[in-house]
Parts: C-alpha cells; sequence; structure tokens
C-alpha cells in the first residue's frame, strides 16, 4: 500500500505527528523568548546570551548519553520522560524571575528538549525503510515545520492577548497532555552496545568530515536564537503578532521544501547539488534579511528557509546513510554533539555581537561565514572525483 505523502510505504506516522503538535506547543520558544527575556524580565545581552550558551551545553551534554541510552532503552520511556519534565519546567519559566533561579529551570527544560526530540529523532531514524530515507526524512520534517509553522502564529497571538508567562504555562499543561499518545509509540529495538562500537562507525573519514561541516554550519543557529527574535522587534519595529507571521513565512518555505527537494536527493550528485544550493540561499537569505524593507526582509528570510531545509535533509539522510540501524542512537548523538558545540560557540559570540554592534550583524555575519563552507566542500567533491578517476585509469604495462 501506498500512503499519500509520496511514493513510499505507508509509514508509522505516530512519532512524526506528535513531535508536529509539540513544535506547534514548544514554538513559543523559537525567538520570542529572547524578548520576554529582555523586556519582562530585564536580562542583558549577555545573559540572554549565557541562557543560549546553556542550551547549547545542556545539548552538548546530552547528546552522547541520550543516545547511547536511546539504543539500550526503547525511545518511548525517554520521550514520555522528556515531556512530563518540560511539562513542570514551563511552569516555573512563567513564574521565576530571579536571573540564577531561571538559569537553573533553563538548564532543565533544555535538557528534556533535547532529549526528547532525540528520541523522536532516533525513533524514526530506527524504523524507517532504509532503501527511502529521503522521502521519509521529507515527511518527518514537514510534520516538524506544519508545527512550527502553525504553533509560530498561535504563539503570536497568545503571547499579545494572554501575557507571556500564562503562555508559557499553558505550554506546559500541552506539554503534560502529550504524554498520552507517546505511551503508544511502539518500542524501538534495543541491546548493548558497546563505546567500541561507536569508535569503529566514525573510523569512517566521511562520517568525520560530515560531523565537522554540521559543527560549522550550526553556528548561525547561535546567531538566530540570540538575535533574530530581537532585530525583529528593535530593526524592524514588528509587533509579536508581526513577528509570527514574518518566521510563519520561513517555516512556510521550509515545509515547502521538504516535500519538494527529496526527489531530487537520488540524482547524480543530488546531494552535493541540494547541499550547494542549501549553503548559498542560507547564507544569501541571512544576509539579505537585514535590509529595512519589511516585505523584501521577509523574502530574504524565505530564501534562508529554503536553504535551511535542504541543509536538514542532509543532516538526516546523512545520519540514515552513514551508520548501521543498530547504532543510530548513538552516532545520532556524536553528530547532534558537534551541531551543539557549533550552537553553543556561535550563541556566546553573535550574542556578543548583537549586544555591542546591533542585532544586524551577527545575522550578516553568519550568512557570510555559511556561503564560506561551499569552497572546501567543492573541493573536498573535486578531490573524490579526481581519485576515483584514478582508480579506474588502467595502468600503463611494462
Amino acid at each position: 500500500m501506498k500512503d499519500r505523502f509520496g511514493d513510499g510505504p505507508i509509514i508509522n506516522q505516530l512519532p512524526m505527528m506528535i513531535l508536529g503538535f509539540y513544535m506547534i506547543v514548544i514554538s513559543i520558544t523559537c525567538f520570542f523568548l529572547t524578548l520576554y527575556f529582555k523586556d519582562t524580565l530585564a536580562f542583558s545581552g549577555n545573559q540572554i546570551g549565557m541562557l543560549y550558551s546553556i542550551q547549547a551545553i545542556t545539548g552538548m551534554l546530552a547528546a552522547l548519553p541520550a543516545g547511547i541510552g536511546l539504543d539500550r532503552i526503547s525511545s518511548r520511556t525517554i520521550a514520555v520522560a522528556g515531556l512530563l519534565i518540560q511539562s513542570i519546567c514551563f511552569v516555573f519559566m512563567g513564574l521565576v524571575q530571579s536571573f540564577f533561579v531561571y538559569a537553573g529551570v533553563f538548564l532543565v527544560w533544555s535538557l528534556s528538549s533535547w532529549v526528547f526530540r532525540m528520541s523522536i529523532d532516533v525513533h524514526v531514524l530506527k524504523t524507517m525503510d532504509k532503501e527511502l530515507p529521503s522521502h521519509q526524512i521529507g515527511i518527518y520534517q514537514a510534520w516538524r515545520f506544519t508545527g512550527l509553522t502553525i504553533g509560530i502564529l498561535i504563539a503570536g497571538y497568545a503571547i499579545r492577548f494572554l501575557d507571556f508567562s500564562i503562555s508559557l504555562m499553558t505550554a506546559g499543561g500541552f506539554c503534560f497532555l502529550l504524554m498520552l499518545p507517546a505511551f503508544f509509540l511502539p518500542p524501538t529495538k534495543v541491546g548493548r552496545i558497546w563505546l567500541s562500537d561507536y569508535k569503529k562507525d566514525f573510523s569512517n573519514r566521511t562520517a568525520q568530515l560530515f560531523s565537522l561541516w554540521m559543527l560549522l554550519f550550526a553556528t548561525h543557529w547561535g546567531a538566530e536564537q540570540t538575535c533574530y527574535g530581537l532585530f525583529l522587534k528593535y530593526n524592524l519595529k514588528l509587533s509579536t503578532i508581526g513577528m509570527a507571521w514574518y518566521m510563519g513565512s520561513e517555516f512556510l518555505a521550509i515545509l515547502i521544501t521538504m516535500l519538494k527537494a527529496p526527489r531530487y536527493m537520488n540524482q547524480e550528485n543530488g546531494l552535493l547539488k541540494i547541499a550547494l544550493f542549501g549553503l548559498l540561499t542560507s547564507g544569501i537569505g541571512h544576509i539579505g534579511m537585514i535590509v529595512p524593507w519589511v516585505w523584501l526582509s521577509v523574502l530574504f528570510r524565505m530564501l534562508h528557509g529554503i536553504g535551511d531545509g535542504c541543509m536538514l535533509l542532509i543532516f538526516y539522510f546523512g545520519i540514515a546513510k552513514l551508520f548501521p540501524t543498530e547504532h543510530l542512537g548513538g552516532n545520532t548523538g556524536i553528530v547532534n554533539l558537534a551541531t551543539m558545540i557549533g550552537y553553543v560557540a556561535g550563541a556566546m559570540l553573535y550574542g556578543h555581537f548583537g549586544e555591542v554592534l546591533g542585532y544586524s550583524h551577527p545575522l550578516w555575519i553568519s550568512g557570510v561565514t555559511t556561503i564560506l563552507l561551499i569552497p572546501p566542500l567543492w573541493s573536498l567533491h573535486l578531490r573524490q572525483k579526481r581519485r576515483l578517476i584514478k582508480s579506474v585509469d588502467p595502468q600503463p604495462v611494462g
């Protein structure tokens, strides 16, 4: 039988649906949270940068242990636990005002959020059809960004009419309700995996270069988390509702990319073309979005979203193809660790830049650094191509 999303076999949609609804719930934390920190809690730019560094550091600390745990414990158990802890943390995030207390709550929430999302990622990667990864990854990410597109609009209106702290506590209630469908997730295969197994997987040079490349790409996430929302409010003068529509436009562009791009991944040099296109459009979009005209800025932001959508497909496709299914938890954790290192470096650097130079500078600078990832990728492709040609050329006799 076929599903209605494409030509692949029917997929277990439950984990994808859970993630989609989860993204609706936590959309309030997508770039809006910086406004709450600055305007309501009066945190400084450096303090905001520290909070997002904490978020990234928890991702770093959680990545490998959680990944290894997901090879030994069913992702269903970890997903339910992650939702429970988040529901409690959201309530405290709406009540606490002291920076140091908030930092502690934010750390626990970030940890549980990373672990939950990784559990769903690993669940989908372990249960997908290895013959059709691009198709199924596209569907999975489409669910994610459908949730974000809807959620960011709901969040904008909720913050406008309900107050930010009440919106955070409401998000906690919905996280608690999501535990019910999470109980019905089918268990994933688990076993006793040794650290030497992961070491063997990463002895592959391709896996090493892939992780390093994603680390460098992820640095621009730090600029987004610390400066994006503040740029929209203070540079483009958007209201929370205006910001919601602006951000929702980008997520819609990513959603369309997730549905359209996978068909090109199996073509000759398809992965390379999508990666190069993704880096170029992501970078140009980040540079161009700083223009003062909202209509033009949002078009550049949508272009950036197309690029990021391509890169997310490469990220998940790379993990699915590079590593054996029984080791996907730990190896996903290692690649996530690499991206979190890039994220924390970006948050610390660009958070400070935003405070000192203005909120537009981290965006265009990170756009330039993204484009600069193109030459080494192209150079690597050319070296591999020359090596392949050399290996098949007949050697002279005598």
